[in-house]
């Protein structure tokens, strides 16, 4: 057994050419490859080949398999033959412009080829006939007729190269670094390839000339040739290739550029228009006029620019008479797309009355090649940025069928007529068709006066269609006046609840689910302590699954006001576990709703192990369902738990980290306090007091549970403090029940301030020295965290006065062992970066946590630190970045992982930068990124730009806005205003987010 042979058995070589491979290097006959017979095509071939010099060591037994592959080659009848392949693969290889192969390999390896093939030529013409797009055509700075290139094995090929060539220079369309060498030293080959490249596909002919008119001057006439005769097709194809000739040969050849940029295809192009408005501008409107008649002329990969539409639309305006109308409307019909949310939204300016006729002809036959999802889109940029010349299209909309298109519309209207349309809207309140009362209603909503609430609240009492009550009681809400209201009239002392759940149940059956049986689901009792029917029961569950949001139905809002929610989370955690046995059908999702509007912790712990497994299992929905359910719970322990979540999902199953992220920030909104405020405020204490203890008891018995400094529990007998191993096996099933919940949220708990923290760290977040103590002395589970960190005191501004820790004990002191009192005006607290301490302070610290075997949650005093260079503070662009590129899903997953968020979406849907925010330093980092969409492929190449740093919140992001600075705008920042430890952790980042960090 050849060991060189097994692992090419391995890469999938056929055995039987393995097996003849084998008796090549037993007996060196070259009969051997050279008469094997017909080898059946194999994408593996190339691979194989490669192998020779990726994984396997260089020594005699590769240098047979190298010759066995070179005769096997060689007995190849003609040049398509798949028996060059083998051999192809080691040459590509060397050809790589990526590879890097030991110069005596290398040259060992070309001397066998070329003292051993017999039959090059024919090799040459099999390898060029294929493409890979990265080989390495580079030329030599000196140049001759045997070694123009820098590779040796490009030499080597193109030695082989003849005259003979010329017949079939298809060959070379894919090489523009071979066609530049053949140039100047084949002429007759190169000829060959230019009088045929008319019939080429256009981006071989835009790479290939440009090649060879660098090369030499030669063929000028020929290019010029090439231009003619593809000008009637391709007229952007010779647009391109003439503009190059041009630049070249210093605007010699200027006047055949202006005339091809005339011609349709070339002036609807960046460049074309560019040329057009230097030297041909009077006529302009006129040539793209004729351009833009074309049909789907838009539609060319050559398309204008954005501000090149602001020019273009003063010249139109400026010359309406004169053609301008015509444009217009030629250019709306044949828009390009992708382009097109761009224009009308930033580059169309608003238009007077006298040119809204043609704008809305325009877009409607832009709307009539459209799909229906994409009109929708395209009629909600119309709604926002020109509605006024469709006023009576979007009345047409707003009593249609489609709910999307009447919310479109009421915005519209509500924009460009104001409160002039609440009167009619009044009127469609009373129309007999369920679609025109939503629309009023709509309407109503967007025109936004809370004296219309009576009208709205008139309708909902006689409204009978699900759908208009569920669009009157959003406006209501919208207005001011949604739930809150409905419960202030639940509460009146003359609510008969009786009649109010036989009204609201007429008519609505139960959900189509078959693992639904109320009888048995555990009863509920009102708070007057009536058990309640089966009609309010079965009203909860019809209304509720009509609902298609996590959220209460808004009918319901009285029922539940009466329901007592203390003796309600059996009859959750029935619904819970009944929705999870049955198949989880998304239209049942009504059940964890009811959960989360009428339970308690206990329905977290059913739903947490499942989030997981849905989202393994690509059920993301139900993830996050899930997650919505278990926000509407109450108490912190839900919000603490879809911190945690948020922070574990951030870049892996994001749609779930976002759902549990807008949950949570909805929550801190409604609260009047900042995200980060009711972080702080949702850490719960699950009972323990500030010394970490929790009583639990029960008739006949008790136990008391301390939580400890690693987060777990410590047993002891309340009466005699004496310890035990766990809780008695005496507590009832409900207090282990208790524990177990207890336990997970625990961990969950641990997780999520773990993380908080770290961000908390790098963020400079800081608390005043009250809120600290509050915080991190006295809270039972934050107590721990404050013990396994390094503590600063800072002033104002924000300057560090000390540093100190809390020992378990509660006593505060410094890195020596001398105690702190923290003084409480004017001071704040936070987490010390080591950026902010000296070598001697560092050391110290390092010292006294090892001496009390301390463990930081994550790193801080050992964190790596970059030190910005004082001779370039005055500097504003990162290079680091610069023209680096990273596949997008690694690129996507570090940087997210390290909290970076996805800017703008612009064009086509692509992402045009990652920021980072340092809200406590009021500074943001950009990252440009190039080639990289919401759904690009994880294995598409995303190219970096230069980052660089502005003041918080100075850049506006979301679709399609184009507000992020150039290199010379006022709000970049020299990297002397950027805080030191911005700047630290910053770089950090990005050069995780390119591999060469310690870890990615």
């Amino acid at each position: 057994m050849i060991p060189e042979i097994e692992t090419l058995r391995a890469k999938q070589l056929p055995d039987a050419l393995a097996d003849a491979a084998l008796k090549f290097i037993e007996t060196g006959d070259p009969s051997v490859p050279r008469s094997f017979g017909a080898i059946q095509y194999s994408w593996e071939a190339n691979s194989i080949g490669a192998s020779l010099i990726q994984d396997l060591p260089w020594n005699e037994n590769t240098r047979q398999l190298l010759k066995f592959f070179i005769y096997l080659s060689d007995g190849t009848p003609q040049a398509g033959g798949t028996q060059h392949e083998y051999l192809e693969g080691v040459i590509r290889q060397l050809l790589d412009a990526e590879t890097t192969v030991d110069s005596f390999i290398s040259d060992d390896i070309l001397s066998e080829v070329e003292s051993l093939h017999g039959s090059l030529v024919l090799f040459v013409e099999h390898f060029l006939s294929s493409h890979t797009g990265d080989e390495d055509w580079r030329l030599a700075e000196a140049m001759d007729s045997k070694s123009p290139f820098i590779r040796p094995v490009a030499n080597l090929l193109f030695r082989s190269i003849t005259p003979a060539h010329a017949k079939h220079p298809e060959l070379f369309t894919n090489h523009p670094g071979l066609l530049s060498a053949l140039a100047i030293h084949l002429p007759e080959v190169a000829r060959a390839w230019c009088i045929k490249s008319s019939t080429f596909e256009s981006w071989e002919r835009r790479e290939g000339w440009p090649a060879i008119l660098d090369a030499t001057n030669q063929f000028d006439p020929l290019c010029l040739s090439f231009a003619e005769a593809v000008a009637a097709t391709d007229a952007d194809d010779a647009f391109a290739v003439v503009k190059h000739l041009n630049e070249v040969r210093n605007g010699v050849h200027l006047e055949h550029l202006v005339r091809y940029a005339g011609m349709p295809k070339a002036a609807i192009g960046h460049d074309g228009f560019g040329v057009l408005m230097e030297h041909r501008e009077p006529e302009i409107v006129g040539i793209l006029t004729r351009a833009f008649a074309i049909e789907n002329a838009g539609h060319h990969d050559s398309k204008l620019d954005g501000p090149d539409y602001q020019r273009l639309f003063l010249l139109i305006t400026s010359r309406w008479e004169q053609g301008g109308e015509g444009l217009l409307l030629n250019l709306l019909s044949n828009f390009h797309p992708w382009t097109f949310p761009e224009f009308l939204s930033t580059y169309l300016p608003p238009l007077e009355p006298k040119y809204q006729p043609t704008l809305r002809s325009g877009i409607h036959h832009f709307l009539n090649r459209q799909s229906s999802a994409d009109k929708v889109t395209t009629w909600k940029l119309v709604a926002a940025a020109h509605p006024e010349p469709f006023v009576a299209d979007f009345e047409e909309m707003l009593v249609g069928k489609s709910k999307r298109l009447r919310e479109i519309a009421a915005a519209a209207l509500a924009k460009s007529k104001g409160e002039s349309a609440r009167e009619e809207a009044y009127q469609l309140l009373s129309s007999k068709r369920p679609d025109a009362r939503s629309g009023a209603v709509a309407l109503i909503e967007s025109i936004g006066d809370p004296a219309s609430v009576n009208r709205l609240r008139a309708a909902l009492d006689v409204e009978e269609s699900e759908a208009v009550r569920a669009a009157l009681h959003h406006a209501l809400k919208a207005l001011g006046s949604g739930e809150e209201s409905i419960k202030s009239s639940s509460d009146d002392s003359t609510f008969d609840l009786d009649a109010y759940v036989a009204k609201q149940a007429k008519g609505l059956k139960l959900p189509a689910s078959a693992w639904l049986d109320l009888s048995k689901l555990p009863p509920m009792t009102t708070d007057s302590g009536r058990i309640m029917t089966d009609t309010a029961v079965a009203l909860l569950i019809a209304k509720q699954s009509k609902q298609k949001a996590i959220e209460v139905s808004p009918d319901l809002v009285p029922l539940l006001q009466r329901i007592d929610r203390s003796q309600s989370a059996p009859f959750a955690s029935a619904l819970v576990e009944g929705f999870l046995n049955s198949e989880q059908a998304a239209s049942d999702r009504w059940a964890l709703t009811l959960a989360g509007l009428l339970g308690d912790n206990r329905v977290i712990t059913l739903l947490l192990p499942r989030i997981n497994d849905w989202c393994e299992n690509s059920r993301h929905k139900l993830a996050e369902y899930a997650a919505q359910a278990i926000s509407l719970l109450p108490g912190n322990e839900p919000l603490m738990v879809l911190d945690t979540l948020s922070n574990r999902y951030r870049i892996k199953f994001k749609n779930i980290g976002k759902a549990c992220a807008e949950a949570f920030n909805a929550a801190a909104a409604a609260r009047g306090i900042t995200t980060d405020e009711l972080g702080d405020l949702v850490v719960p204490d699950f009972g323990f007091d500030s010394e970490g203890l929790r009583r639990f008891e029960w008739n006949g018995g008790g136990a008391s549970a301390e939580l400890g400094a690693d987060f777990k529990l410590t047993w002891f007998d309340p009466e005699t403090d004496k310890a035990w191993k766990a809780l008695p096996a005496s507590a009832p099933e409900e207090i282990k029940t208790e524990v177990k919940t207890l336990t997970k949220l625990l961990r969950e708990a641990v997780k999520g301030q773990t993380s908080r923290l770290e961000m908390t760290l790098v963020r400079q977040r800081r608390w005043p020295v009250a809120r600290w103590r509050e915080l991190f002395e006295n809270h039972p589970l934050l107590r721990s965290f404050a013990s396994n960190l390094v503590w600063g005191v800072y002033d104002g501004s924000p300057k560090l006065l000390r540093t100190f820790r809390r020992y378990p004990n509660g006593l505060l002191a410094d890195a020596a062992g001398a105690l702190e009192e923290l003084p409480e005006p004017d001071t704040m607290v936070g987490m010390v970066h080591p950026l902010e301490l000296d070598g001697a302070e560092i050391d110290a610290w390092r010292a006294h946590l090892s001496r009390f075997k301390v463990k930081a949650p994550f790193p801080q005093i050992d964190r790596p630190v970059e030190v910005l260079d004082p001779l370039h503070g005055n500097r504003r662009s990162i290079t680091l970045t610069e023209k680096k590129s990273v596949s997008a899903g690694t690129f996507r997953s570090r940087a997210e992982k390290r909290g970076w968020n996805r800017g703008s979406v612009v064009d086509a849907g692509g992402i045009s930068s990652y920021y980072k925010l340092y809200p406590g330093a009021g500074v943001e980092v950009i990252l440009p990124t190039d080639n990289f969409w919401v759904a690009c492929d994880p294995m598409e190449t995303v190219e970096l730009g230069a980052a660089y740093f502005v003041k918080a919140e100075s850049v506006e992001r979301g679709s399609y806005v184009y507000n992020e600075p150039g290199p010379d705008d006022p709000r970049v920042m020299r990297f002397d205003a950027v805080p030191a430890v911005v700047w630290s952790e910053t770089i950090s980042d990005l050069k995780a987010i390119l591999g060469e960090g310690k870890s990615e």
